[in-house]
């Protein structure tokens, strides 16, 4: 924590929409997961991180690729099996983004699960649907577009989300992407989406905010003890979901506790 306290002392500013805000700093996933009881599998002399779930079912894995920051550098992998999913996301998606479907990983299962297509019209988003079954949302100033996929012959191909910078008409260029597959459970997409659309701005160094795009910038301050004061909160949060180890009564094994299912993020019809 003092270290991400020291990392952050400058001067910086809330800006939004989140979406054009940049990557931000990693360890607002990695440290939150890390709070909640995740292993760390990984060298730690080697750039890539690896984290595992306390029951080893789910894995993240941030694996930066120098020159290469629109490829995918995380890699989140559900169960084995036919429960099994994947996400990705490119090494500039905002990493507050990112954590709206990494937080439901530690979170209990929402009472009520909302739609894609019911979340993101509600923030402004337009909705549209094309002839093959495809469907796709639009944010309300053309950057980003999430898009539920379906090939005429392969059927459904999972969720691809991409942000563009259309602010240069003459050279618009990716900003980031994401692709959740078909078999995500609905939950995760559900949080992911909430975490896309909300307006509530990201803090960012003076040096990390991206030039040349529409954003919405606050009053320049002193960074560190706001940055370190919004972490800090976030990881007691998480640590308030880290999983209780039983203790397993003499010559009696405690069984493991059953998991619970969710249903792939399909689209309602």
């Amino acid at each position: 924590m003092a270290q991400f306290a020291e990392d952050h002392d400058h001067l910086g500013s809330a800006v939004g929409p989140r979406h054009l805000a940049g990557p931000g700093d990693p360890r607002h996933v990695t440290h939150a997961l890390r709070a909640a009881g995740w292993h760390t599998a990984s060298d730690p002399l080697h750039p890539t991180v690896t984290l595992h779930s306390p029951d080893y079912s789910h894995q993240l894995t941030l694996a930066p690729k120098p020159g290469r920051p629109y490829q995918p550098w995380w890699h989140i992998r559900g169960p084995h099996g036919p429960a099994h999913w994947s996400a990705e996301f490119s090494g500039t998606t905002p990493v507050e983004i990112i954590a709206g479907l990494t937080d439901a990983l530690v979170q209990p299962l929402p009472e009520r699960l909302r739609s894609p297509w019911e979340l993101l019209p509600a923030h402004g988003w337009s909705y549209h649907r094309q002839s093959g079954g495809s469907e796709s949302a639009t944010s309300p100033d053309k950057a980003v577009s999430m898009e539920w996929q379906i090939s005429p012959i392969a059927g459904p191909l999972g969720w691809v989300i991409e942000a563009v910078d259309r602010h240069n008409l003459d050279r618009p260029g990716l900003l980031w992407r994401a692709s959740l597959d078909d078999n995500t459970p609905s939950h995760l997409v559900a949080a992911f989406t909430a975490a896309l659309a909300v307006p509530d701005p990201v803090l960012r160094g003076r040096y990390e905010i991206p030039y040349g795009l529409p954003l919405k910038q606050e009053r320049e301050e002193p960074l560190g003890p706001k940055a370190a004061a919004a972490h800090a909160e976030r990881l007691a949060e998480a640590r308030r979901h880290r999983p209780r180890t039983p203790r397993p009564a003499t010559g009696s094994p405690v069984p493991p506790a059953p998991q619970p299912t969710t249903s792939p993020a399909r689209p309602a019809r």
